[in-house]
């Protein structure tokens, strides 16, 4: 099983509301694990003793990993669960409570506080969809999809070029002067790093949810809503520049999963 810097993904931020993180600390869900773990070995005929074996290591750790009054490092636990071919356990932090979920689709969010269930009704997700996504904000690969995202938008491509100048729109911060030699407008990097971040996340939901009929009418909801000032949006502007908008964003997704399709 490939290592990965589980620290790290414990300190990114998957949300607006901070307090919303992956829970790695699987001592808090000691009792829960005990359980849950021992009955996924029985259910696998396996003796601690032979899974052991299958693990490459001893018994001894086997009864560790299964006891209630151990700590157990985040590694070791899904290396467990890897072995047997298990659903990962995966919980939700909420302030200084942690409430238990899966990534099985036949196994329904159980304790899922209302502060959570408001962040995904605020998305418009489902709250199944808004754990995975929270999830899936820490995988490597999705970092990797992210970036991709990030330094297509930064290119000099015609219209990468266009959409930093829609997203430019969303500060009321006065630009830069305009260059006399190439005519453009600099838009503060401040200014846009985030702007291009937000809607590259959006736009890869999007990319994963949505049929691609549906790319140019919902990717268009995307920029318009990452317009604040000077730019398009639904309610002024006019059809010919909503079309204008749509259009952008269809050309943007279809560049962008020419990009995405090599990580899946």
């Amino acid at each position: 099983m490939k290592k990965y810097n589980y620290q790290d993904w414990l300190k990114a931020q998957i949300s607006d509301d901070p307090e919303v993180i992956l829970a790695g600390k699987l001592e808090y869900l000691r009792l829960y694990l005990t359980d849950a773990m021992r009955q996924v070995r029985k259910n696998a005929g396996l003796t601690q003793a032979q899974l052991a074996e299958k693990l490459g290591v001893q018994q001894a750790a086997v009864s560790k990993l299964e006891s209630a009054l151990k700590e157990r490092e985040f590694e070791s636990v899904l290396h467990y669960l890897y072995a047997l071919n298990a659903d990962l356990l995966v919980a939700v932090k909420q302030g200084e409570e942690l409430y238990q979920a899966s990534d099985n689709e036949g196994v329904l969010l159980v304790d899922v506080p209302a502060e959570v269930k408001d962040l995904a009704s605020k998305e418009k997700m489902s709250l199944r969809e808004y754990v995975r996504a929270a999830i899936a904000a820490f995988s490597p690969k999705f970092t990797e999809v992210i970036k991709s995202g990030i330094a297509f938008l930064e290119s000099d491509d015609p219209v990468a070029v266009q959409v930093r100048e829609v997203l430019g729109n969303r500060s009321s911060r006065p630009l830069q002067k305009t260059n006399s030699l190439t005519g453009e407008t600099p838009i503060p990097q401040e200014i846009l790093q985030k702007s291009i971040e937000e809607v590259v996340v959006e736009l890869e939901r999007l990319y994963q949810n949505c049929p691609k009929d549906e790319w140019r009418y919902a990717g268009g909801e995307v920029l318009a809503g990452s317009v604040a000032t000077g730019g398009f949006s639904r309610e002024e502007s006019d059809e010919d520049a909503e079309i204008e908008l749509q259009d952008l964003a269809e050309s943007l997704l279809e560049k962008l999963a020419e990009i995405w399709v090599k990580f899946e």
